[in-house]
């Protein structure tokens, strides 16, 4: 019995194949379910390798045999496997999440631009009617908050869909200093918009955190042309739900047709349906990317929640005093992403191992 490791498969290429000794049915059958296992390799490995791993394979047989011994066949797999899905195999614990770090990241990036061209829009049709100090600011700087977390999520979107992964990355650095600008300006005058200003920091190091992470593939590249087309219809659905909530709720609407939707149908079709969109381009990423997507967004969403929760603890706490209870839900809370995170992980992986067994009985199956 000879046992194919991937530290022999440089001598297995070199090996000269043995003639078959005995000749008979048994040997017949024999060859024939050994490329039947070798199937599991990709057809140009086969092509190059197939008949010098069957020598090795049947030289090292006893004679007579019939089946395959159960080390062969499960060496065989496991090298085949890594052979048929090269890198994605190679990824599954490495470029994988490196791929699922740059999609994530565009999809923050995507949901900051999205969130501050929306105030902005809403503070320049308040600023049309001449209402000033309700239009998202203070006095002359009234836009200046939106106007600039616009511009530079927009930029970041732009450098990320153009697969500039450096440029994406300092851009979201520079994301971050904004966000923190932001904050700082709202922390002395209203407490609603600094809580969100300091979501928004958050989020932007997270951007920026994987976007540094994602050192191999671009979101352009493992999202490509139908990934990419995916989330910018996304987008546009999501743009245009918001413009006929606006419509709907504006006290002189500039579109009136009994054909338009009702507002409760634009407001539930403004989540559902783009979110649906989204999740139809992270699809196509691939089987070892979008499952890591799903977790990595997913954590990205607690820790969001998370912020929210500490703060209006520690404001409790700041106002009648840190107890034990208190002081365990900040820490609970602060652990939840992580509790989160390593949940993901064990889940992919026990569903990893579940597929990859399903395969091999499969293939066992066919025996």
């Amino acid at each position: 019995m000879t046992e194919l490791t991937s530290g022999s498969i440089g001598a297995v290429r070199r090996a000269v194949a043995a003639p078959e000794s005995g000749g008979g049915v048994g040997m017949t059958v024999l060859e024939r379910r050994y490329r039947r296992l070798l199937r599991v390799y990709p057809a140009g490995h086969r092509a190059a390798y197939e008949e010098e791993m069957l020598g090795v394979l049947m030289s090292g047989a006893e004679p007579g045999r019939r089946l395959p011994a159960l080390a062969d066949v499960l060496d065989l797999v496991r090298a085949g496997l890594t052979a048929r899905l090269g890198r994605a195999s190679l990824t599954q614990r490495g470029m994988g999440w490196r791929d699922a770090a740059a999609v994530t990241a565009l999809l923050a990036a995507i949901a900051l631009a999205g969130a501050a061209v929306t105030t902005l829009t809403s503070g320049l049709v308040v600023w049309a009617r001449g209402d000033r100090m309700s239009a998202y600011g203070v006095d002359g700087l009234m836009l200046a908050d939106p106007t600039a977390r616009a511009v530079i999520w927009l930029l970041v979107v732009t450098a990320a869909v153009l697969g500039l992964r450096r440029m994406t990355m300092v851009l979201a650095a520079v994301g971050v200093l904004v966000q923190a600008g932001v904050a700082g300006f709202w922390s002395g005058l209203l407490p609603g918009p600094a809580l969100f200003a300091a979501q928004g920091i958050v989020l932007a190091a997270i951007v920026t955190g994987l976007s540094a992470a994602a050192s191999g593939r671009t979101a352009r590249a493992v999202l490509g042309a139908r990934g990419l087309m995916l989330l910018a219809a996304a987008t546009v659905l999501a743009a245009l739900t918001r413009a006929f909530d606006w419509n709907a709720i504006a006290p002189e609407p500039l579109i009136t047709s009994p054909y338009l939707p009702h507002p409760m149908l634009t407001e539930m079709m403004g989540f559902w349906l783009p979110g649906l969109v989204v999740a139809a381009g992270v699809w196509v990423t691939g089987r070892g990317v979008r499952g890591r997507i799903v977790v990595l967004s997913a954590v990205l969403y607690i820790i969001l929640a998370a912020v929210v929760e500490v703060a209006g603890s520690v404001t409790v706490g700041i106002h009648s005093g840190f107890d034990m209870s208190i002081l365990g839900q900040i820490v609970l809370t602060a652990l939840l992403p992580v509790m989160v995170l390593a949940a993901g992980v064990t889940g992919l992986l026990v569903w990893e191992r579940w597929t990859a067994s399903r395969s091999l009985r499969r293939l066992g199956a066919t025996e």
